[in-house]
C-alpha cells in the first residue's frame, strides 16, 4: 500500500508563515522530524515572500511558466506555424533523445568498474557474473552506469551486446525478456526460449538500474538468470540500487558503494545548469554560485534542479536570495523549492504523476490526455489548442528535472520516468487525495478512505479490495494495472468462481462512482470466452472523459484478443473526450451507433468500425481511416474533421474513383497534420491511382508520407518540405527532378519490397538526405551516386547488393565509403534485426 502522507489540497490555501517556520525546524530537528514538518506545512503553502521577491529594477519573473505559455500563444494563434512547430518540436525530441549529458567527477570510478567489467572471473559454472553499485536516492548512480554503457559503446570491442534497463519497483522477468527482446505479444516461456537462443555465442552487458528484490521473487530472478548464463563466458550484469542487498540477490561477488563528488566537481556539475552557456564577466554569479553550491551538501540531483531553476533567472537579487534560503540545506527541501517556482496549473499536474508508483514508465500523449481530462490544462485564448498548452506544462516539468527521459519502449516513442525523491516530492504535496495499492496488497483494516479522488490498484486478488472500490464514490481517477490472476476468478462475494467477475465490478463502478473522469483498465486475457460485455449503466457515468481498456495475453496458447460490446447508453457520454484500446481488443459498437453523440471526443484509440465518423468533428487523432464502397465509410467523412494532427493513416484507397473524390476529404484544411500513410492495397488502375494520391496530398508542409502499394506511373511534385518518403511496393521513382520540391528537403528515404533494379537517378540532388534504408528490394544490383550529405545508410536482404558489399573493389562498395554509418543485414541472419540495438 501506498498514500501520499499529507492531507488536504495545496492548491486551494495560501502561505502564510509556511518558509519561516520551515527554516526554523530545518536548523533544529533531524531529517525525519523535518520531512514531517515539511508534511505539516506544504498544506499551508504556495507561495511564499521570500520566493517571489524581486527587485524594483528588474522585476524578473520567478517562474518561466509565465514567459513560455505567452510565447507559445504567439505561435498558437497560427495554424501554419502551429504545423511548424510540430514538426520542429517533433525534431527537437528525437536529436534531444539521442544527446550524451555531460558527466563531472566520475571518470575515475567509471574507470574502476570497466576494469571489473572485464577482469577475468573466478565464477566457474557460470558464464556471466555480477557487479554491483549502490547508493542513495539521488546520488547518480543512473548517470554513472549510463556513462559505463556510452564508454563501452563506444569503445566497442569487449561486449558485444549492451543494454540498459530502468527497472520498476515491481520485479517482473516478463517485463524484462520483453524490453532486451523486443518482443510484446509473447508469453514467458516463449520469450526465454528467444532470448536463450539469440544469447549463444555473444557477450553481453546488461545493466538493471535501480532493482528492488524481495522474498516473493526469487522464482522470477532464477528464471531470468538461467536465460542470461546462455550468453558467451565474461557476460557481465551491472545492478544499481539504494541497498546492497539487490545486487547480492543475483549473486553479485563485487560490488562499489558510490562515493560523493569532489567540491570542485561538484561546484562544475551546479554551475553547468545554473549558467549554461552564459558569460560571468565579473564572477558575481560564480561566487553566489559557489554559496548555493555549498548548501546543497553534494547532491546530484539537488545541483541540476536547482541549477536549472536559477539558469531561467539570472539576476543577482534572485540568486542573492535562494543563496539565503536554509530550505537548501536538505536535498528534499532543494527539490520542494524548485516544485514551488511551478506555476499552479503545472504544479497540480506534476502532483498527479504521483498516482502512479515509483519506477513507473509515463508516456506523454497518455499523461496530457490524463491532465485535459480532469481540467489541469487551461488555455488563455480561443485559438490554442488545449493539448499545445498541456505539451508545454510537460515540457516544462522536463526542463527542470521532474521528469526525466527514459529508452524508447516497445512500439512506442521515448517514455518519461520520475526520479525516486520527486516521486516522493509528488506524493507529499498531493496528499490524501491519492492512494495507491502495489504488488503487496494492503491491510483491509487500514482501510481506503472515502475521500480518496485518485486510485491507482497494481494488483488485487482479494475480496476485501474487489468490493471497496465501487464504495469510491469520490474518485475522480481509477486505474487498474492488473488483473485477476488464472487461478484465482474472486467474485464480491468472496467465492472463486469462472464467473466474469469484470462486468460485475464494473457495474458497480458505473452504477456508484458517478464523479469518475478517467478510468482504465488492464485484462489479462486468460478465459475460453472471449466476450466482456459492458454493462448499460455505462450511461450514468456523464462525467467520464477518458476511457482505455489494455490487454496482455498470459500463456502459451492463450487468446491474443477479447471482444469488448458495449451498449446503446454509451452514446450518452456527451463529456468523453478519449477512448483508447490496446491491440488485444475488438469492440464492437450497437446497431445505432451511427446517431453516436460524443460530440467531444478528441481522441479514438481504437480500431473501430462504425459508420458516419465524420459527425465527430472534435477529432484530433484516429489509428486509421478505412474507405469503403458503402454509405457512411466514404472518403468524404474526413472533410470537416480539420482538428486531426499527428499522422494519419488511410485504407482502402483502391475504393476512391477519382480526384475530386480524393479532394473531399479536405487534407489540405488539416494544419496540424504532420504525417499521411496512404494505402492503394489492392488492384486499381494506375492512372486513376496517380490522380487520387495528387488529390490527397497537400501542398506544403507534411513532414511524412508513407505509400503502400502505390503503383502510379508518376509521383506528382507535392508537398513541399516533405521530410521523409518511405514507399512499400510501390511503383520505380525513375529518376529526381531537378529543382523538385517534393525532395528539396527530404532527409530520409526509405525503400521495402519494390521490385526496382535500381535507385531513381540523380539521387545526388537529394543534397539533404541524411538516412537511406534498402529492405528486401530483391532485383537491386547497383547504386548510384549518392549524394554527400548522406548520414546513414542501412540495407536488408537483397542478396546482390549484400553480395556486392563482401567485395571491397566492388562500384557499390565505393559509392557509400563517405557515409559514416553503414549496416547491412544479410538475407537470412540468426538474430533478427530487433537485436541490433543493443
Amino acid at each position: 500500500m501506498a498514500q501520499c502522507g499529507m492531507t488536504g489540497r495545496a492548491h486551494d490555501v495560501k502561505d502564510g508563515i509556511a518558509l519561516d517556520s520551515f527554516l526554523l525546524a530545518s536548523q533544529t530537528q533531524s531529517l525525519r522530524e523535518k520531512m514531517e514538518h515539511i508534511d505539516s506545512i506544504i498544506t499551508d503553502s504556495k507561495k511564499s515572500p521570500l520566493l517571489s521577491e524581486q527587485s524594483s529594477g528588474d522585476k524578473p519573473s520567478v517562474s518561466i511558466n509565465h514567459v513560455d505559455k505567452e510565447s507559445s500563444s504567439n505561435n498558437i494563434s497560427s495554424k501554419d506555424s502551429d504545423k511548424e512547430s510540430c514538426r520542429k518540436q517533433k525534431e527537437i525530441d528525437d536529436m534531444h533523445g539521442s544527446i550524451k549529458p555531460l558527466v563531472f567527477g566520475r571518470e575515475e570510478v567509471r574507470q574502476d568498474i570497466c576494469n571489473m567489467l572485464r577482469a577475468p572471473s573466478s565464477i566457474i559454472n557460470k558464464n556471466y557474473s555480477v557487479i554491483g553499485i549502490h547508493g542513495i536516492s539521488g546520488s547518480g548512480k543512473t548517470t554513472l552506469a549510463r556513462h559505463v554503457c556510452d564508454y563501452e559503446k563506444k569503445e566497442g570491442k569487449h561486449f558485444s551486446l549492451i543494454k540498459f534497463i530502468q527497472m520498476s519497483k515491481t520485479f517482473s522477468v516478463h517485463d524484462i525478456f520483453r524490453e532486451i527482446t523486443g518482443q510484446d505479444r509473447k508469453d514467458l516461456r516463449s520469450l526465454h526460449k528467444e532470448l536463450t537462443e539469440n544469447l549463444q555465442g555473444r557477450r553481453f552487458l546488461l545493466v538493471l538500474d535501480d532493482l528492488w528484490v524481495d522474498d516473493g521473487n526469487q522464482k522470477e530472478r532464477d528464471i531470468l538468470l538461467d536465460a542470461l548464463n546462455a550468453g558467451d563466458s565474461g557476460s557481465r550484469i551491472l545492478v544499481t540500487s539504494q541497498k546492497e542487498d539487490a545486487a547480492a540477490a543475483l549473486g553479485a561477488q563485487k560490488q562499489i558503494s558510490i562515493p560523493d563528488m569532489k567540491d570542485e566537481d561538484y561546484l562544475s556539475l551546479f554551475m553547468h545548469h545554473a549558467l549554461h552557456d552564459a558569460v560571468d564577466d565579473d564572477g558575481k554569479f560564480g561566487r553566489i554560485g559557489r554559496k548555493i553550491a555549498e548548501k546543497l551538501h553534494r547532491s546530484p540531483i539537488a545541483a541540476v534542479t536547482v541549477g536549472k531553476r536559477l539558469q531561467k533567472n539570472k539576476t543577482i537579487n534572485f540568486w542573492e536570495t535562494t543563496a539565503n534560503l536554509d530550505v537548501l540545506n536538505e536535498t528534499m527541501g532543494a527539490l520542494w523549492w524548485s516544485y514551488k517556482q511551478l506555476g499552479a496549473d503545472v504544479g497540480r499536474c506534476f502532483e498527479y504523476c504521483s498516482t502512479f508508483p515509483k519506477g513507473y514508465k509515463l508516456e506523454r500523449d497518455n499523461m496530457v490526455n490524463m491532465w485535459i481530462a480532469h481540467g489541469f490544462v487551461k488555455t488563455s485564448n480561443e485559438t490554442e489548442e488545449l493539448e499545445d498548452v498541456g505539451q508545454l506544462y510537460f515540457d516544462e516539468l522536463l526542463t527542470f528535472s521532474f521528469l526525466q527521459c527514459g529508452d524508447p519502449i516497445i512500439y512506442s516513442q521515448n517514455h518519461f520516468t520520475i526520479h525516486d525523491l520527486l516521486h516522493e516530492l509528488a506524493e507529499r504535496v498531493a496528499g490524501s487525495d491519492y492512494f495507491r495499492i502495489d504488488v503487496n496488497g494492503f491491510d483491509p483494516r487500514s482501510g481506503i478512505s472515502p475521500e480518496v479522488c485518485h486510485l491507482f490498484i497494481q494488483t488485487y486478488d482479494t475480496a476485501d479490495t474487489i468490493g471497496k472500490i465501487p464504495e469510491l464514490e469520490n474518485l475522480r481517477t481509477l486505474i487498474i494495472e492488473e488483473e485477476f490472476r488464472r487461478e484465482e476468478h474472486t467474485s464480491f462475494d468472496g467465492v472463486l468462481s469462472h464467473e466474469l467477475v469484470e462486468e460485475k465490478l464494473f457495474d458497480g463502478i458505473f452504477r456508484k462512482m458517478r464523479k469518475l473522469r478517467v478510468l482504465t483498465v488492464g485484462i489479462k486475457l486468460y478465459r475460453q470466452n472471449q466476450g466482456l460485455s459492458i454493462s448499460d449503466s455505462i450511461g450514468q457515468m456523464k462525467h467520464l472523459r477518458f476511457l482505455c481498456f489494455t490487454g496482455i495475453s498470459k500463456g502459451a496458447g492463450l487468446p491474443s484478443s477479447i471482444k469488448l460490446l458495449f451498449p446503446s447508453t454509451f452514446n450518452t457520454l456527451y463529456h468523453m473526450q478519449i477512448l483508447q484500446f490496446g491491440f488485444c481488443f475488438k469492440v464492437s459498437f450497437p446497431e445505432d451507433i451511427a446517431s453516436i453523440n460524443l460530440i467531444h471526443l478528441r481522441m479514438l484509440g481504437l480500431d473501430f468500425d462504425f459508420p458516419y465518423i465524420g459527425r465527430l468533428t472534435s477529432l484530433r487523432w484516429i489509428p486509421h481511416f478505412h474507405v469503403r464502397k458503402e454509405q457512411g465509410y466514404e472518403l468524404k467523412q474526413l472533410k470537416h474533421l480539420n482538428s486531426l494532427r499527428g499522422d494519419l493513416k488511410i485504407l482502402g484507397l483502391e475504393n476512391v474513383g477519382s480526384k475530386d473524390e480524393a479532394l473531399e476529404a479536405n487534407i489540405a484544411g488539416k494544419k496540424r497534420l504532420t504525417g499521411l500513410f496512404l494505402d492503394f492495397k489492392n488492384s486499381c488502375n494506375p492512372d486513376v491511382e496517380a490522380d487520387v494520391l495528387e488529390g490527397l496530398l497537400p501542398r506544403k508542409d507534411l513532414e511524412k508520407l508513407v505509400l503502400r502499394h502505390y503503383r502510379g506511373p508518376w509521383y506528382p511534385d507535392a508537398p513541399k518540405n516533405l521530410g521523409e518518403l518511405f514507399l512499400f511496393r510501390c511503383s520505380r521513382l525513375v529518376y529526381i527532378p531537378e529543382g523538385s520540391e517534393l525532395f528539396a528537403g527530404l532527409r530520409s528515404l526509405g525503400i521495402s519490397q519494390c521490385t526496382w533494379d535500381a535507385l531513381p537517378d540523380h539521387m545526388e540532388r537529394l543534397t539533404s538526405l541524411k538516412d537511406l534504408r534498402i529492405i528486401s528490394c530483391d532485383e537491386m544490383e547497383l547504386l548510384p551516386a549518392l549524394p554527400q550529405s548522406l548520414e546513414n545508410i542501412r540495407i536488408k536482404g537483397p542478396n546482390m547488393l549484400w553480395e556486392s558489399f563482401q567485395d571491397e573493389a566492388h562500384v557499390n562498395r565505393q559509392r557509400i565509403e563517405h557515409v559514416p554509418c553503414k549496416k547491412f543485414n544479410p538475407p537470412i541472419t540468426n538474430y533478427g534485426i530487433k537485436y541490433e540495438g543493443w
